[in-house]
C-alpha cells in the first residue's frame, strides 16, 4: 500500500527548513511528504491496543515522499 502523499508544502508550513529524518535534507517549499508510523510510543493504553491488533493512536514522523516510497512526486 502506497502511503498518503501530502503536498506540495506551502511556504508557511512549520516543517520547511527542518531536516527529513530519513535523508537529513531539509524540507523545502513545494516538497511532497508522507508520515511513517513508528508505533504506539510510550502510552500503555495504546501499546495494549497495538498488541491486541486493534486500532491505536500511533507516533509518526514526516519524511520526503520519495524517501518513504522511492517514487518521485
Amino acid at each position: 500500500m502506497t502511503p498518503r502523499k501530502f503536498g506540495p508544502k506551502p511556504i508557511d508550513h512549520p516543517s520547511v527548513g527542518e531536516p527529513c529524518p530519513a535523508c537529513l535534507v531539509p524540507f523545502l517549499v513545494e516538497d511532497f511528504t508522507t508520515l511513517v508510523t513508528l508505533g504506539p510510543g510510550d502510552d500503555l493504553e495504546e501499546q495494549a491496543k497495538a498488541r491486541a491488533g486493534i486500532a491505536y493512536n500511533a507516533i509518526s514522523v514526516e519524511v520526503h515522499f520519495a524517501c518513504a516510497t522511492g517514487e518521485q512526486p
